[in-house]
């Protein structure tokens, strides 16, 4: 019987995909800082773009997810995974929520 790895369990799961999604929101918001200083991006101080960046933001760090979601999927830790996307459904649940009718009313 093969003996089950210390992170494959449910509540790590859950712990790094609460985790995760934040830390890839401020690793991205660091990122647009930086372009911003370089003035390789607008900056967006009119309020106007802060929805969009804001936005756009948020989506990236759910995106991110996909790198631990991977790793568990390459080391078959399947109880990591479940416990990972539940976080996940709601921070998705939550973007939809917010942004969901703006963006189908300017579609």
């Amino acid at each position: 019987m093969r003996k089950e790895h210390p992170i494959n369990k449910i509540m790590i799961g859950i712990l790094i995909g609460a985790i995760y999604p934040i830390v890839a929101f401020f690793v991205i918001e660091q990122i647009f800082v930086l372009l911003t200083k370089l003035s390789l991006v607008a900056d967006v101080g009119n309020g106007l773009g802060f929805d969009r960046r804001e936005r756009t933001m948020f989506l990236f760090s759910l995106v991110a997810a996909i790198l631990p979601l991977q790793i568990f999927s390459n080391r078959k830790w399947d109880q990591a995974i479940r416990g990972f996307m539940l976080p996940m459904a709601i921070y998705i649940g939550a973007w939809i929520w917010k942004y969901g009718s703006y963006l189908m009313a300017h579609f």
